[in-house]
C-alpha cells in the first residue's frame, strides 16, 4: 500500500534543507505533559538527521536526549511542523574560537504545513458503534480496531482497549479503514496520531487522529461530504450543529 505523501518525502526534506541554510528560528517542544517551548535554530540536514542550535540560555540540555519532540518553524510565510527524536548532542567550533551546542534530531518522517483548527465537530454518542481498523503505513503487523467517538473536518477521536493496541507514538501514521453509518462505501484514509491518554477508571485509551488529506484526496472529500450530511441532519433550530 503506497502512501503518496511518503513518496514526496524528498521534496519535503529539500524544503527543510532550505530553511536550515537560512538558519530559520524555530521552537522545539518535548512530547510530554507540561513541556515548554525551547527556542532553537535550524542549522543543517544530514543524511541521518537534523541539526538544531540551542539558545545560549538553554545550553546543556542533556535531558532532551532520547525524547520525542515537536519542532515548529515558519518558512516563506507558511508555518510548518515536524516530529523527531533527539538522538544526541553535538558541539562545533564557530569562527575558530566559540563552541556552540547543537542537538542532533532524527530525520522526520514528514514535514507538514500547519492548518487552522477545523470548525465542525460532532460526537457519535447514542449511535450504533462505528468501528475502524488501523494499520501502520510501514508495518502491517501493527494493526488494531477502535470505536470512533467523535468526528471533525480534520480528524477523528477513537477509543480502544489498551491491551489490544500496539505500541503507539505521537506522529505515527496509520491507515484507517472505516465504513460510516448508512454508507455503502468503505474508506481508507491516512491518519496521524496527535494525542493519546488513558480513560479514567478503565482499561481503554482515548486517541486523537488527524487526517492527512494529501494522501488520498478522493476518499477524504468523500468523508467530508458524509460529515456535512451528518451535521445537517443534527442541526438545532438555531442552525448550529449539535455537539452532544
Amino acid at each position: 500500500m503506497a502512501c503518496p505523501t511518503l513518496l514526496r518525502r524528498r521534496a519535503q526534506l529539500a524544503l527543510l534543507e532550505q530553511a536550515c541554510r537560512q538558519q530559520v528560528c524555530a521552537t522545539l517542544r518535548p512530547r510530554r505533559p507540561s513541556a515548554t517551548d525551547e527556542p532553537v535554530q535550524l542549522v543543517g540536514v544530514q543524511r541521518d538527521g537534523v541539526l538544531v542550535r540551542c539558545a545560549a540560555a538553554h545550553a546543556g540540555r542533556e535531558e532532551l536526549v532520547g525524547q520525542s519532540v515537536e519542532v515548529r518553524f515558519e518558512y516563506e510565510g507558511t508555518p510548518y511542523v515536524f516530529f523527531a527524536g533527539v538522538r544526541g548532542l553535538a558541539r562545533r567550533v564557530v569562527g575558530g574560537e566559540r563552541t556552540e551546542l547543537l542537538l542532533r534530531l532524527s530525520l522526520p518522517l514528514r514535514l507538514e504545513a500547519v492548518c487552522r483548527r477545523q470548525q465542525v465537530r460532532l460526537t457519535l454518542a447514542g449511535q450504533p458503534p462505528v468501528r475502524g481498523t488501523f494499520t501502520h503505513v510501514m508495518d502491517a503487523r501493527r494493526q488494531f480496531e477502535g470505536v470512533l467517538t467523535d468526528v471533525t473536518d480534520g480528524g477523528v477521536g477513537v477509543v480502544v482497549r489498551a491491551a489490544e493496541a500496539p505500541r503507539l507514538h505521537t506522529g505515527d501514521l496509520f491507515w484507517l479503514d472505516v465504513q460510516p453509518p448508512e454508507q455503502a462505501q468503505r474508506w481508507e484514509l491516512v491518519v496521524r496520531l496527535v494525542h493519546l491518554r488513558p480513560v479514567d477508571d478503565s482499561d481503554r485509551l482515548a486517541i486523537g487522529w488527524a487526517f492527512q488529506p494529501a494522501d488520498d484526496l478522493r476518499h477524504y472529500e468523500g468523508y467530508r461530504r458524509w460529515l456535512q450530511t451528518l451535521a445537517a441532519s443534527r442541526c438545532t433550530p438555531e442552525g448550529q450543529a449539535a455537539d452532544d
